[in-house]
């Protein structure tokens, strides 16, 4: 016979909102999934951003260094170098070792070096001409050198500029050859001074022979910073490659590459499987999404598929019906998920870089997931004429013992389970230096099964108490007695919209709290390893700061022995460079004990003998361990091990009020990479998705609150058109309304959080990828986040109630009972 829907595609536009949430349903179904693959590759791309921000981008190639060459045979070495490797054009540094020369005045020690475009990165202060020496302002200040002047008896080139010396932290044109061109001024054996620049490399091979001696020569390879995982495995690789055939004759091949790429490729498949789990739940709850809106479709064609159904239709072409009529929303909202994945990219991903194929790949899961939506909704049409037009009793048997199974029961085990893989192996340091922790996704899944496990018995429980709801005897307060009647009414659309509802909550407090955690515990540990936000290393006799960083800056003395460590600090400037932590100000005044150390008397070199009776549990630098003294109790500054300025300024501007006041300096650093924070990103990253999806969730719960509400349209407006006309007002009926889809929002909203809060308690201080540094991660402030979850739940209810109450306002009663 002819097919009778061949028009269906057509047929299914009297169904607007069927379609509407047929497609959001796809969109929000494949975003999921695309988001998903997306996150996990983006992660990569993140990692090695974070790692190569830590690295020095000139050195990124592999390079070469070589030390103790003899000058003579610099200039031979560099022409065999540049043969060997014709398809790149390397940067090669040289440098003389310091040696007394002579420019016309008192003598002093230099440095000589030749560099291919080194003038272009320096800050001319006089001169400027190319064609002569760079003299480093330390050097011509201390000599009197002047422009035009020859030095070494006018066997040197004319002095044709004076540039102010480069100070840490260095340029990043500058940064590989930091300990070439950087004296250590600290350093009283070693002849530290600033590197005179020639202008040629014939001019630097010309330099007379006393002093032209040991000669470093540095052989680097300028590339594009690599910005995916690939990349910076092709560029190690091609790099290896290129070096290796010059590697015997260097002493040392610098290759930074190497960690990071093997800990990008680590963190890949640590987010990937930590973030599989939820998606796959997500997966699941969205194909339940579509049979929802499948078994909605099939009620409004109740008629029609009856009809179709007299006429010899079965029940697999009633499901290929409604394929017909639902498969192009489902197509359609699967692309646009598939679009809105790529375009949030920089909104939920850590890094919006996507290394090639991942589109394809994202494409490819959404096609599944598409296929699966269809083959949900043909099984779902099929079953159901299937039970509504042969009577069968099974499908209902089968819901009823599926439902009555105990599923919080076996998520409640693997979370006992998943708990144990916290305490046990949650995080495993590797024995590599610098490599990343193990990180367990079954561990990392323990709080997200909690709030699983309290999502199902709050299903259950709202399920056993709405089928005794019919006890309640409210009728004093008929906005609750009706509103509770009608929950008990739908007690199938309640219970999910409950269940979908805690997952949403509880999903995006677990991942706020535990991404928030790792953020603060990244800052707090890197300062409290570091003391402050940066610092420098100065000489015994800075006793005061310069002014500019008087106010923001303190001196700190460090002593340590074997693995007793002490800190000498100024009791009135302490707190105003040190990182903020809770010591009291008085306490400094006395010396005190931190944390474990033994309560008894200890003597440390340059330090007076000590057993304070005061303690704090940590300090700045000292963690859970040492001693701290107040300067006043210092003798001889001389013989504390070493000075620190530590200021809460930024490095750059610690290190230029230092030179700008004459201060010498050594030895600098910043919090920002004082500590390897990839692992404590890693974990981020993984659940800033998992507040992602369930952002995600929150949407679908508030879809179906929607549809519950629509779909009983029809039985709301006879229930609300009877109550009115009975005499219940309209105030009560909109208090009626909203008390019923209130207490559903509320209870998952108050379930929601209070299993977050509970799972987070447990697991936050577990996950701790740097456990020997203080503080221990703590549980952010979450009111934010409360705030915001009930701002929405609220709004939902109120547009949820006005669309009920509108419902019952606008029916006609005639044609309700006439229905």
């Amino acid at each position: 016979m002819q097919i009778p829907w061949r028009a269906a595609p057509r047929a299914a536009l009297s169904s607007p909102l069927t379609l509407l949430v047929s497609v959001v349903t796809a969109v929000l179904l494949s975003f999921v999934v695309a988001a998903a693959v997306m996150h996990s590759a983006a992660s990569g791309s993140a990692a090695i951003d974070y790692q190569q921000s830590r690295l020095c981008e000139q050195a990124l190639h592999p390079s070469l260094e070589a030390t103790g060459v003899a000058h003579a045979e610099v200039p031979r070495a560099i022409e065999e170098i540049r043969r060997a490797v014709p398809d790149r054009e390397p940067l090669i540094g040289a440098y003389v070792r310091e040696q007394r020369a002579d420019f016309g005045g008192p003598p002093t020690e230099a440095k000589f070096g030749y560099r291919p475009g080194a003038t272009d990165h320096l800050k001319v202060l006089e001169g400027g001409g190319k064609d002569g020496l760079w003299v480093p302002k330390s050097i011509a200040d201390t000599v009197g050198v002047r422009l035009g002047g020859r030095g070494m008896g006018g066997r040197l080139p004319p002095v044709t500029a004076i540039y102010a010396d480069v100070l840490d932290p260095l340029p990043e044109w500058w940064c590989s050859e930091r300990h070439f061109i950087v004296p250590n001024v600290l350093d009283r054996d070693e002849l530290a001074t600033a590197v005179v620049w020639l202008p040629s490399a014939e001019a630097f091979a010309a330099l007379p022979p006393e002093i032209a001696g040991v000669t470093d020569v540095t052989v680097r390879f300028p590339a594009d910073v690599p910005r995916t995982v690939d990349e910076a495995a092709a560029l190690l690789a091609e790099g290896t490659e290129r070096v290796a055939p010059l590697a015997p004759g260097f002493n040392r091949m610098v290759s930074p590459l190497v960690l990071p790429v093997e800990n990008a490729r680590q963190t890949v498949v640590n987010v990937r499987s930590a973030v599989l789990g939820l998606t796959l739940i997500s997966l699941l709850i969205g194909l339940a999404g579509v049979a929802t809106v499948t078994v909605q479709w099939a009620q409004r064609r109740q008629s029609e598929l009856r009809l179709l159904w007299v006429r010899g239709a079965g029940p697999l072409a009633l499901g290929g019906r409604g394929v017909l009529e639902l498969g192009l929303p489902l197509v359609v909202g699967g692309v646009g998920g598939l679009g809105l994945a790529r375009l949030l990219l920089p909104g939920y991903a850590p890094s919006d870089v996507l290394p090639p194929g991942t589109g394809t790949t994202a494409a490819l899961a959404v096609a599944v997931v598409v296929a699966s939506s269809l083959a949900v909704t043909f099984a779902t049409a099929a079953l159901r004429t299937h039970r509504a037009f042969q009577g069968s009793g099974r499908g209902n048997r089968v819901r009823a013992v599926l439902t009555a199974l105990p599923w919080e029961l076996v998520s409640a085990g693997l979370a006992v389970w998943a708990w144990q893989r916290v305490q046990d192996s949650g995080l495993a340091t590797t024995s590599k230096i610098g490599a990343l922790p193990r990180i367990d996704a079954a561990a990392l899944a323990f709080p997200l099964l909690v709030v699983l496990t309290a999502a199902l018995l709050t299903a259950r429980s709202a399920k056993w108490a709405l089928a005794l709801s019919h006890r309640a005897r409210l009728w004093s307060k008929p906005a609750a007695q009706l509103a509770i009647r009608r929950l008990a009414a739908a007690a199938g659309p309640v219970t999910g919209v409950l269940l979908v509802g805690v997952l949403a909550v509880g999903t995006m407090a677990v991942g706020a709290a535990i991404a928030g955690s790792q953020r603060t515990a990244l800052d707090v540990k890197s300062g409290m390893f570091t003391g402050a936000n940066s610092y420098a290393q100065v000489e015994p006799e800075t006793t005061e700061l310069p002014e500019a960083l008087r106010g923001n800056s303190t001196i700190v003395g460090f002593v340590e022995q074997y693995d007793r460590t002490a800190l000498v600090v100024d009791p009135r400037t302490f707190r105003d460079g040190a990182f903020p932590s809770d010591v009291d100000p008085a306490l400094l005044a006395e010396p005190l004990r931190v944390g474990d150390v033994p309560r008894r008397e200890v003597r440390l070199p340059g330090l007076p003998a000590i057993d304070p009776d005061a303690w704090v549990p940590s300090f700045p630098k000292l963690g859970r361990s040492g001693w701290v003294v107040p300067v006043d109790r210092i003798e001889d500054r001389d013989d504390v091990g070493s000075w620190y300025v530590w200021s809460t300024r930024p490095l750059g501007e610690l290190t230029a009020s230092l030179a700008e006041a004459g201060v010498k300096y050594r030895n600098v650093g910043e919090k920002e990479k004082a500590v390897q924070g990839l692992p404590f990103l890693t974990i981020q990253w993984t659940f800033g998705f998992v507040t992602a999806l369930g952002a995600v969730l929150a949407v679908v719960a508030s879809i179906a609150l929607l549809l519950a509400v629509e779909v009983r349209r029809r039985q709301n407006a006879l229930s609300g058109a009877f109550s009115t006309r009975m005499g219940l007002g309209p105030a009560a009926l909109l208090r009626s309304h909203l008390f019923e889809l209130g207490a559903v929002a509320a209870a998952a909203v108050v379930v929601g959080l209070a299993a977050s809060a509970v799972s987070s308690g447990f697991t936050v201080p577990r996950l701790d990828p740097a456990p020997r540094l203080a503080p221990s991660p703590e549980v952010p402030d979450v009111v934010p986040l409360l705030v915001a979850t009930a701002a929405g739940s609220v709004l939902v209810v109120l547009v949820a109630a006005w669309i009920a109450v509108r419902s019952v306002r606008s029916a006609k009663i005639g044609e309700l009972i006439r229905g």
